[in-house]
C-alpha cells in the first residue's frame, strides 16, 4: 500500500515540477505590459492582470524550490498559500473591481509592513543601548573577579577568553530578542551601532510610512463608493473563499493548517505530528490541480 501511496507522491511531483515552463510562459505573456503605473493605478483591471502574472511567477518558484523534498510543514504551507491566491484570482474573475480592493490591501498590508518595521527598530535601538550598557556591566564585574585571581597562569588565560565570553553573553541575549543589528554591533560597537539606527534607518521607515499613507489618502478619496463597499473592514479568507464558491477548500485547509501549524494543546500531545503519507497524496493532488486551473485563468487574460 505504501509502495503504491510513495509511487504516485513521486508521480505528482514530476507533474508539479513539470508545469514550470506553462508558468514561465504565462508568466511572460501575462506581464508584458502589465506594470500598474501611475495614470493606471487606479484601474482596476490593471491591478488584476498584474496580480496574476505575480501569481504566476510565485507559482513558478514554488515549483522550482517547494517540491524537492516534501514534509508536513512545507506542503501545507505551500498548499494554503496557493488556496489564498486563488482566492484573489476568482474574485478577479467574478468581478475585476476587486483589483481595486487588491490595491487597497497591498497599500494596507504594505503599511501595516512599515509599521511594524519601525516598532522593530525602535525597539532594536532601545535594546543596542542596553546591550552596551549590560556589556559594561558584565565587563566591569568580570574584570573584579578576575583581580581576585591570584594564580598568574588562571589569570592570564582568563583575561585572554574575557572579550569572548562577555559577548557571548550579549550575543545570547541579542538572540532571544530576534536582533538584526547584532553582529554589526560587535564592529562597531553597541552604543555606535544605536546612533547608526536612529539616524539612517529610521528617517528610511519614516518616510516609507509618510508615502504609503499619503497613497491610502489618495485611494479614499479617489475610488468610488461601490469600491468602498466591495473593501471588507477586516479581512476574512473564510467570507471571501464562501464568496467563490471556496467554502469547503477553506474547512479543510485551514482545520490542518489549525492543527499542525499552530502549537495547540493538540497538536502538541497527539501522536500524529505529520501529514501521513495518503493525506501528503491528497494535498498535492490538490495543489497540481490548482496551479493548473490558475493556469486556466491566466488564459483567459487577452
Amino acid at each position: 500500500m505504501n509502495l503504491n501511496i510513495e509511487g504516485q507522491i513521486s508521480t505528482l511531483i514530476t507533474l508539479i515540477t513539470e508545469l514550470q515552463p506553462q508558468l514561465n510562459d504565462e508568466a511572460s505573456r501575462v506581464r508584458k505590459d502589465a506594470a500598474v503605473t501611475e495614470r493606471m493605478k487606479f484601474d482596476a483591471d490593471s491591478w488584476c492582470r498584474s496580480a496574476m502574472g505575480d501569481s504566476l511567477v510565485k507559482l513558478r518558484l514554488f515549483t522550482e524550490q517547494n517540491f524537492n523534498y516534501i514534509e508536513t510543514m512545507s506542503i501545507l504551507a505551500v498548499t494554503r498559500y496557493i488556496f489564498e491566491m486563488s482566492v484573489w484570482l476568482l474574485l478577479f474573475k467574478m468581478d475585476s473591481r476587486y483589483g481595486l480592493v487588491y490595491y487597497s490591501r497591498l497599500i494596507d498590508t504594505q503599511l501595516r509592513y512599515w509599521k511594524d518595521c519601525k516598532t522593530q527598530t525602535e525597539r532594536e535601538v532601545l535594546l543596542l543601548k542596553k546591550f552596551e550598557n549590560e556589556e559594561k556591566a558584565i565587563m566591569k564585574e568580570e574584570l573584579k573577579k578576575l583581580n581576585n585571581i591570584t594564580n598568574s597562569k588562571i589569570k592570564e588565560k582568563e583575561a585572554f577568553n574575557l572579550s569572548s565570553f562577555v559577548m557571548k553573553k550579549i550575543d545570547d541575549k541579542a538572540a532571544r530578542h530576534f536582533s538584526i543589528y547584532a553582529e554589526e554591533a560587535k564592529s562597531n560597537g553597541y552604543s555606535f551601532q544605536a546612533h547608526l539606527v536612529e539616524n539612517k534607518q529610521l528617517p528610511v521607515i519614516t518616510r516609507s510610512i509618510t508615502e504609503l499613507e499619503n497613497e491610502k489618502a489618495s485611494f479614499s478619496s479617489s475610488i468610488s463608493n461601490d469600491i468602498k463597499l466591495l473593501i471588507p473592514s477586516r479581512w476574512n479568507w473564510c467570507d471571501m473563499a464562501k464568496k467563490v464558491d471556496l467554502g469547503d477548500e477553506y474547512e479543510y485547509i485551514y482545520s490542518y493548517t489549525s492543527k499542525l501549524l499552530h502549537a495547540t494543546p493538540s497538536s502538541i500531545t497527539t501522536n500524529q505530528k505529520n501529514l501521513e503519507l495518503s493525506e501528503i497524496n491528497i494535498f498535492l493532488k490538490y495543489v497540481h490541480v490548482k496551479i493548473k486551473d490558475i493556469l486556466s485563468l491566466a488564459r483567459q487574460y487577452p
